[in-house]
């Protein structure tokens, strides 16, 4: 029977990630994907021919260097294309750009508000520390690699000591963040109702959150994570890999590839095998066998437990805590192919914030009035849209002239309150993107030559990603960290031995692109006893 040292079950970025450092570590890995091509949910595909993009995500954020640089991505012809802010378009025509350089976005915030100006310097100051105080949490595992009672519990100490060693003033600032609505945490800040709705809107996406909800000033820190500097610079900057999603999943492939690493498509692993209380393989869809000392799951945290195992050969109650994980769809997508680019007369002529991204919203009430149509399981009337089109930065993605562009919808349920989402509706959902697009880019229908709308069932059915949540689990406080995929498992050690997660399911989750197959080669290395880089 075929045997090797690990079994990576996903090419997903998070699987290839694990599968490149263990490689490196010198184990014998094998990756299996269902799929014909590598990526999950960053793979792309044509939506016309020549128009490439990604099909479920936006594809805009970076590596960890970290990742980029264990890795020697870099050299396998990896690079990121750097890009302004974005910009805020609301409905009545104002519009709100971000901008690198902190004297240029002061002077924009200007518009809105002097003191506004101002009191943004204070903003990113705490912003930057509040990255500070989670940048060792989220880049180690969250047990780092213990086994046991013990082991867990002096992991789990090392997080309290984290925490003992902040002052007074670094406490209290922590629980505002932690446990503010975003929209009270932003008055203590700001004064204008678009100031403080142009920050909102680029971190309420892909949350399950609305501004005004308790605990979702944490999000506020998302768009920071990668930020660094001091109070003086301006607005976070947007990362997109040069070539598209693409060139990212193949420097990936060729990282797994070049240390000797194995990559099998179409291989649909259907059940893991546990002989003795022990993973010791997996079994595929045609019936091989291939024996493991380690699996590593790149699936979600309910897809990894309820779909590969036999439910009795799991410990008691494993069942239950994995169906108390909570995961839903948030958003849809719509792709568009254009043969030209659009036009954005209410934005100024040339301004490189667009190629950061756009998002369409309105006041911190309207996004909080959409947040309750999504929790209501509404009909989406006035989604936050985040629009993003790479090909203005990288010409590459279209034919000459041509470009793609990626509208990630928020705030759609993954179902209805009064039934299926019908053909009528989903075309009903396409047609107000485009109302809103119009909004901004009058005649950008007439330039449209294909078009793309997938709601949250879509990626459910096609990617295998459980309600279509996108961030593999909800990312509430009470699900991150060690608390993630649940209480009392958190990390890529699961209760099966030699079974791990390293999806976005397991710590950090999202948060950092790579993180958690990074966390989940490290702790599964540690387990070994061997060294590695992850």
């Amino acid at each position: 029977m075929e045997r090797h040292d690990a079994i990576v079950i996903g090419a997903g970025l998070n699987g290839l990630v694990a599968a490149a450092y263990l490689a490196q570590a010198g184990l014998d890995v094998l990756v299996l994907d269902r799929g014909t091509a590598p990526g999950g949910l960053a793979s792309e595909h044509e939506i016309a021919p020549g128009y490439r993009l990604p099909r479920f995500t936006l594809g805009s954020g970076g590596l960890p260097p970290r990742i980029v640089s264990d890795l020697g991505l870099a050299d396998q012809g990896l690079r990121f294309i750097r890009a302004e802010g974005g910009v805020t378009c609301f409905p009545d025509g104002r519009y709100h750009a971000s901008y690198r350089d902190g004297v240029v976005y002061r002077r924009e915030i200007s518009r809105f508000s002097r003191v506004d100006a101002d009191a943004f310097t204070r903003y990113r100051r705490d912003m930057l520390r509040a990255v500070r105080r989670l940048a060792p949490l989220l880049a180690r595992p969250a047990h780092s690699g213990a086994r046991g009672l013990f082991g867990r519990l002096r992991a789990q100490l090392a997080h309290a000591d984290l925490i003992a060693a902040m002052s007074p003033d670094d406490m209290r600032d922590v629980l505002r963040l932690w446990t503010l609505p975003a929209s009270d945490f932003l008055d203590t800040y700001f004064e204008d109702d678009f100031v403080k709705a142009h920050l909102a809107a680029a971190a309420m996406i892909g949350g399950t959150l609305g501004p005004c909800t308790p605990t979702s000033a944490a999000r506020l820190v998302l768009p920071w994570l990668a930020e660094t500097g001091d109070a003086s610079g301006g607005a976070p900057e947007t990362l997109m890999p040069a070539g598209g999603t693409s060139a990212l999943v193949q420097a990936l492939v060729s990282a797994v590839g070049a240390a000797g690493g194995v990559l099998r498509m179409e291989a649909e692993v259907t059940d893991v095998r546990i002989r003795d209380g022990k993973v010791k393989g997996i079994v595929l869809a045609n019936g091989e066998e291939i024996e493991a000392r380690a699996v590593l799951s790149g699936l979600d945290v309910k897809r990894s437990f309820l779909s590969l195992f036999q439910w009795k050969d799991l410990p008691e109650g494993l069942v239950e805590r994995v169906g108390r994980v909570r995961m839903k769809g948030v958003a849809a997508k719509v792709n568009l192919a254009l043969d030209a680019a659009p036009v954005f007369p209410g934005l100024p002529e040339g301004c490189p914030s667009i190629g950061g991204g756009l998002r369409l919203a309105g006041t911190i009430p309207a996004m909080e009035r959409a947040f309750a149509d999504w929790r209501e399981r509404m009909p989406p009337r006035d989604p936050l849209i985040d629009v993003l089109i790479p090909s203005l930065l990288d010409p590459s993605l279209a034919p000459e002239g041509g470009h793609v562009l990626s509208a990630l919808v928020h705030y759609v349920p993954e179902e209805l309150h009064d039934g299926p989402w019908t053909e009528e509706r989903r075309d009903a959902l396409g047609d107000l993107v485009m109302t809103r697009l119009a909004e901004i880019s009058p005649g950008i229908a007439e330039h449209v030559i294909a078009i793309e709308i997938l709601l949250p069932d879509d990626v459910e059915n096609e990617i295998g990603l459980t309600s279509g949540d996108l961030s593999h689990g909800e990312t509430t406080l009470d699900q991150l960290f060690t608390n993630r995929p649940f209480p009392g498992a958190g990390g890529a050690e699961t209760p099966l031995k030699n079974f791990y997660l390293c999806s976005p399911s397991a710590h950090p989750g999202p948060l950092v692109m790579g993180g958690a197959g990074a966390n989940a080669a490290s702790t599964l290395l540690a387990a070994m006893g061997k060294r590695g880089r992850a």
